[in-house]
């Protein structure tokens, strides 16, 4: 099974080097007006509409800022979590929510960030072993 996802976005050029030599993910198909990547096993269409990309919708518990309700992301293992985090860090990425630890001492404990990527678009990652484990109602 494969998820499918459309994003907005404002340009071509800056967000293939934020998914791809950011996020790791592979562009597949690069078009004037889009770009088809595998975002960590899933179809995901970036495609010119700059009117379309970005917003910030609410706020959430003590972060200062409107959290953008409308996110989407990925649960990887802890080794691929600190690659991604590192290189985002590098490259002075925006992040929405900071890096931190959630659930702690629950088997839901992660590793989470929220970044946005240069539309606006907000994607967060999650940093987790035993991915199954964020269904856990503990």
């Amino acid at each position: 099974m494969m998820l499918h996802l459309s994003i907005p976005i404002q340009q071509i050029e800056s967000t293939l080097f934020f998914y791809q030599d950011l996020l790791g993910c592979k562009a597949t198909k690069i078009g004037n007006d889009r770009i088809d990547f595998d975002f960590f096993d899933h179809h995901l269409v970036a495609q010119l509409s700059p009117e379309e990309a970005a917003h910030e919708s609410v706020y959430i518990g003590t972060l200062p800022n409107r959290y953008p309700l409308r996110h989407f992301g990925v649960i990887v293992n802890q080794i691929r979590y600190a690659w991604i985090l590192e290189r985002l860090m590098m490259h002075h990425a925006h992040f929405a929510m900071p890096p931190q630890k959630i659930f702690v001492n629950t088997p839901r404990e992660q590793d989470v960030f929220l970044v946005f990527d240069p539309s606006g678009n907000a994607i967060e990652i999650k940093g987790i072993d035993d991915p199954q484990a964020v269904f856990s109602q503990q």
